[in-house]
């Protein structure tokens, strides 16, 4: 038997489900964050913990 969902997942999933909320990519200040926090510095970390 399903149980039913809580309303204010409903209501999230409705707004992620709707078109206009969809396709916003990330800027540049945005790819240069998560290259240098996800790849560049774990690196240097890396090396300088050698």
């Amino acid at each position: 038997m399903a149980e039913k969902i809580h309303p204010e997942l409903e209501r999230r999933l409705r707004i992620l489900e709707n078109p206009e909320n969809e396709g916003r990519d990330f800027d540049g200040l945005a790819w240069a964050a998560l290259i240098g926090l996800g790849i560049v510095l774990p690196i240097i970390i890396i090396l300088v913990g050698r």
